[in-house]
C-alpha cells in the first residue's frame, strides 16, 4: 500500500471532510487507515481508494463530506484605500512591520525584489507548496514542500536560486495579490503595496483532482482548487501565528459557486472559528459572479409550481445547479426539455439520488435530495445535467408544508461553465461566492477607484439568511501590480489586474497596518478580526444617495486613514 503522502496526492484516492466531535488525538485514532490529516478541533481531511467507493455523490456521502471546487476571481489603487496616508502619517507610520500576511493561492516568485526588504534579504517568511512532494512538508502536515526563509535567503544567493527553492507561480495569481498587499516601494515604477513591511507567508494550492471535476462538470483547463487543501492551507497559516507569535491575516481571493450563502460548508464555518482568535484577520472576496446570471431566486407554494427556466448554450456538455430552501418547507423538482419532454415530479425523500434519462435529447439529469444538510439544516435538491441539448429547459419546483416558500438556486461559477448558459430571469443579488457568506470574515466587493462606480461582476449581498455582506467594497479595477516572467528565471515586470481577489488583497494590506498599531505595538492586544471589520467598517466612505448597508457597497468604501481617524478618538 502506499504512504499517505502518495495517497494525498493519487487520482486514485477520493478526498473527504470529516467533521466529528471528538479531541484531534482522537480522530487521529478513530480514522487512521484513511491517511487524516487535521484541520481543526472540529474537521479533518480522509482519503478513500475511489475503486472502493459505490454510488459517489451527495446521496451516498453527504454534501458537506464531498469538496467543492473553488476558482481565482480574477478577470493605481493603492491610494483609494487611505494606506499610504497611514505609511506617511507622522505619529502613524504604520507599514505591516511585525504582521503576516498569508495567502492561499498559485505560490509566489519569490526571486522578484519587490518582496525583499531594503537590504535584499527575503519578507518571505514560508512557503508551502503543495504540489511539490519531494521535499519536506511542514509539521503537521503529510504532503506538499515546505520552505523556509532561510531557505529563500540562500535562493536569492545563489546563480541558481530554483535549484535550492523549485518554487514558481507558474499563472502568477498569488504573486499580483501578494504585491499588492505587500510589495515594497518600487521609485521608478511609481508603486507600493498596502502594507510594504510585513512578511508574507504563501501557500501554494495543488490542482482539483480529476474525478471532483467529473462529478461537478468541469471540463476545460481553468485553475481549479479544492475546499480540503484549502482549509489545510488555513490552518497551516494558523500555525505561523503560534510559531512566530506574530498576528497573521489570512486572505483568499479564490471563490466557489457551491453552497448554500449562509455560511454552512466546512470552509466558511472554519474561518469563521479562526476570525475568533485575538491577533488574527480573515479577509475574502465577494467574488465575480454579480452579472452572470447564474442565480435564480424563486418562491413555491403548495401545489403550486415556479417554472424555472434556464438557457443551455450549444456544446454545453454540463453543469450542475444546486436548489436550497429553508425548513419547514419542503421542494421537490420535474423537468421538460426544450423538445417539450417532460418527466413527471420527482418525490422528495430523505437521501434519494434518482437518474432521469430524456430518451429523445439524450440528456441525463441526476438528482439528488438531501433534506436537512448538515451545515445549516438546510434542503438541498444538487442537480447534475450530463449532455444537456441546447434551447430552454424548464425546472419545475414545487412546495410542500409551505411556510415561506423561498427558494435559491445557484450554477458553477462562470469561468466552469458555458458562457451561453444561464438562467432567463436572474436575479443579481445574493451572488456572493463561498465563502464569503461567512459571518465573521471581513467580505470585500470592488469598485473601480478611478470612476467611483461599481465593478459590476463584484459579487452582491446579502447572504441569503440576510446576514450583512460585503462589509465593505474596495479598488478592484485596473489595479496596478508585478507580473511574473515568461520563463522560471525571469521576474516579470509589471502589470494591471481586474477582479474582487485583489480588492480583499489591498484589505489585508489595511487589516496588517491595524494589527501593526493594536497588536505589535501595544495600543490595543486584544485586536483581532472583530475590531478590524468593526473599524473598517465605521470608517468606510458613504454617499450620500446610498441607502446602506448596501447590497452592493456594503457599508461603503475602504478608507483605513479615516477608521485610524476613528479610532484614535475613541
Amino acid at each position: 500500500m502506499p504512504d499517505c503522502r502518495e495517497i494525498i496526492m493519487s487520482e486514485e484516492y477520493a478526498d473527504f471532510i470529516a467533521e466529528y466531535g471528538a479531541s484531534s488525538e482522537a480522530a487521529m485514532v478513530r480514522f487512521k487507515e484513511y491517511c487524516p490529516q487535521t484541520i481543526s478541533d472540529r474537521f479533518v481531511c480522509l482519503y478513500e481508494k475511489l475503486d472502493r467507493l459505490p454510488g459517489f455523490g451527495v446521496a451516498k456521502y453527504t454534501y458537506n463530506a464531498i469538496p467543492k471546487l473553488y476558482g481565482l476571481m480574477d478577470t493605481t489603487a493603492v491610494a483609494a484605500t487611505g494606506s499610504i496616508r497611514l505609511q506617511n502619517q507622522t505619529g502613524f507610520e504604520l507599514t505591516g512591520r511585525g504582521v503576516i500576511i498569508g495567502f492561499i493561492d498559485t505560490g509566489i516568485d519569490y526571486t522578484n525584489d519587490i518582496f525583499n526588504n531594503t537590504t535584499g534579504q527575503t519578507r518571505i517568511i514560508n512557503i508551502w507548496d503543495q504540489t511539490n512532494n519531494e521535499g519536506i512538508p511542514p509539521t503537521g502536515f503529510a504532503y506538499g514542500t515546505e520552505y523556509s526563509m532561510e531557505d529563500i535567503n540562500r535562493a536569492l544567493q545563489s546563480e541558481n536560486p530554483f535549484n535550492i527553492v523549485p518554487h514558481t507561480d507558474e499563472l502568477g495569481h498569488g504573486t499580483f495579490m501578494a504585491g499588492a498587499a505587500c510589495g515594497r516601494y518600487m521609485e521608478q515604477q511609481n508603486f507600493i503595496g498596502s502594507a510594504p513591511e510585513s512578511y508574507i507567508a504563501m501557500v501554494k494550492l495543488k490542482p482539483a483532482k480529476q474525478y471532483l471535476k467529473d462529478y461537478f462538470l468541469i471540463d476545460n483547463d481553468e485553475p481549479i482548487y479544492q475546499e480540503n487543501d484549502i482549509m489545510l492551507a488555513a490552518s497551516y497559516l494558523r500555525t505561523l501565528r503560534i510559531k512566530y507569535g506574530m498576528p497573521v491575516v489570512i486572505v483568499l481571493g479564490l471563490g466557489s459557486g457551491s453552497g448554500d450563502r449562509s455560511g454552512g460548508l466546512p470552509l466558511p464555518r472554519y474561518l469563521d472559528d479562526l476570525a475568533q482568535y485575538i491577533g488574527q484577520s480573515i479577509v475574502v472576496c465577494s467574488g465575480n459572479e454579480g452579472n452572470e446570471r447564474l442565480h435564480y431566486s424563486g418562491k413555491a407554494e403548495d401545489d403550486y409550481a415556479d417554472e424555472v427556466e434556464i438557457r443551455v448554450g450549444e456544446n454545453d456538455t454540463g453543469f450542475v445547479l444546486e436548489l436550497w430552501g429553508n425548513p419547514p418547507d419542503l421542494f421537490s423538482v420535474s423537468f421538460v426539455s426544450p423538445l417539450g419532454e417532460s418527466v413527471p415530479r420527482i418525490p422528495a425523500r430523505k437521501d434519494v439520488s434518482e437518474r432521469v434519462n430524456f430518451l429523445l435529447e439524450g440528456t441525463t439529469i441526476d438528482v439528488d435530495y438531501s433534506l436537512v444538510e448538515s451545515g445549516n439544516g438546510e434542503e438541498l435538491i444538487f442537480m447534475r445535467f450530463t449532455n444537456p441539448s441546447p434551447g430552454i429547459w424548464t425546472i419545475r419546483v414545487y412546495g410542500s408544508n409551505i411556510l415561506n416558500g423561498n427558494f435559491n438556486i445557484w450554477g458553477n461559477l462562470r469561468q466552469f461553465m458555458n458562457r451561453d448558459t444561464f438562467f432567463l430571469k436572474p436575479n443579481p443579488d445574493t451572488t456572493l461566492t463561498t465563502p464569503s457568506s461567512s459571518e465573521r470574515v471581513l467580505t470585500v466587493g470592488g469598485y473601480d477607484s478611478s470612476s467611483e462606480a461599481f465593478y459590476p461582476k463584484s459579487g452582491r449581498g446579502f447572504t441569503s439568511n440576510n446576514y450583512i455582506k460585503p462589509d465593505i467594497v474596495a479598488p478592484a479595477v485596473g489595479i496596478f501590480g508585478p507580473d511574473i516572467g515568461r520563463s522560471a528565471e525571469l521576474s516579470g515586470g509589471f502589470t494591471t489586474k481586474t477582479g474582487t481577489s485583489f480588492a480583499a488583497a489591498l484589505t489585508a494590506g489595511c487589516c496588517a497596518q491595524m494589527l501593526e498599531w493594536g497588536f505589535v505595538q501595544g495600543n490595543d492586544v486584544y485586536m483581532g478580526g472583530a475590531y478590524i471589520k468593526s473599524y473598517l467598517i465605521r470608517g468606510a466612505d458613504r454617499d450620500r444617495d446610498i441607502t446602506y448597508p448596501s447590497r452592493q457597497w456594503g457599508y461603503g468604501k475602504l478608507n483605513v486613514f479615516n477608521s485610524f481617524l476613528i479610532l484614535t478618538r475613541t
